[in-house]
């Protein structure tokens, strides 16, 4: 699908072109999503410059990812969005034309639509009758490191919950279950997981302010189209310390639970050790009686049975007060 986006006073319009239609006057930016050949061919004929294949965005290299070609910027950034309730991460190409910017993309991150939300509005200080696409990539890159902050905000959330489920129990609640350290390690490993796709994007975000800076030429829209971006960077490089804490925060979570799951396991060890123990005098008792010796003269004596049960349970009680008195039960 193509979507051209032209300027109208202080904010953009959109419309969708059908491939083999002319470019409309004043196109700002061009939104191209899940291209066909037929489309990329369109607009390669439009900006004079080829349009990047799927297999092209997902080349690691930053040579592959950052260059120049006839005078045309080409730009991929891995961009975290979520499928089907999952979070994934797709590269998107941003290609700035002359003034045009073009977007090649294969999906819809959410970040697209809260900045389609916000630029087709009047009075949105995002759009201004003389911007260019460069001005539309800066409001572009604002928005996905606002959606990635968010992101960040709920998973603070997520951690601080794991926390008070593992650290705030009350003293007379019961024991974690095994279900339930199973539960909470997956939930808190997830977290991990998750953490390093937001990483990934916001590293790649900022090579690519980086690099766009290093190459913006000197004018004074160009000084605060610069400035613009320096902020963006400093909030990239703000989150991804923001990230090292919290995923310090994850390994403190996840060293703090292996450590309750030894405990509880030692003390399940400790009970079966000290029932060994408790048992082992009376089992004696009745070793000895139980031998087939023919003199054994309590045997002969009435009391000689009431005598051997109470000589076990007291060599059973008398060894856990013992303990109990030194601590370990």
């Amino acid at each position: 699908m193509i979507k051209v986006y032209t300027t109208d006073g202080d904010r953009l319009r959109g419309a969708e072109i059908k491939p083999g239609e002319p470019l409309p006057e004043g196109a700002l930016w061009i939104d191209l999503l899940n291209p066909s050949a037929e489309e990329d061919t369109t607009v390669e004929k439009w900006i004079g410059a080829p349009i990047p294949t799927d297999k092209d965005m997902v080349e690691i290299e930053e040579s592959s990812r950052f260059y120049m070609e006839e005078k045309v910027q080409y730009l991929t950034a891995p961009i975290l969005h979520a499928v089907n309730e999952h979070r994934v991460i797709s590269p998107i190409s941003f290609i700035l034309a002359g003034k045009r910017l073009v977007t090649v993309r294969y999906s819809e991150p959410k970040a697209f639509s809260i900045f389609l939300n916000r630029a087709t509005k009047p009075g949105n200080g995002l759009v201004e009758a003389d911007c260019t696409g460069l001005s539309v990539l800066i409001g572009l890159l604002e928005a996905i490191t606002d959606r990635l902050a968010d992101i960040l905000e709920h998973v603070t959330e997520e951690i601080e919950s794991a926390s008070n489920m593992i650290l705030h129990r009350h003293q007379q609640q019961r024991p974690m279950s095994t279900k339930e350290f199973r539960r909470i390690l997956t939930r808190i490993g997830s977290q991990g997981a998750f953490l390093s796709k937001v990483r990934e994007s916001l590293s790649g975000i900022g090579r690519l302010l980086a690099y766009v800076i290093a190459n913006m030429e000197n004018g004074p829209l160009r000084e605060e189209a610069r400035s613009r971006l320096a902020s963006v960077e400093r909030d990239t490089r703000s989150l991804e310390n923001y990230i090292d804490f919290l995923s310090n925060k994850i390994t403190f979570l996840l060293d703090t639970i292996v450590g309750l799951i030894t405990v509880e396991q030692n003390a399940i060890i400790k009970i079966f050790s000290v029932a060994a123990v408790g048992l082992m005098p009376p089992t004696l008792i009745a070793s000895i009686y139980g031998m087939n010796f023919h003199f054994m003269p309590e045997l002969d004596e009435v009391w000689g049975y009431p005598a051997a049960l109470i000589a076990m349970v007291l060599s059973a009680i008398l060894p856990l007060i013992f303990f109990r008195r030194k601590g370990w039960l």
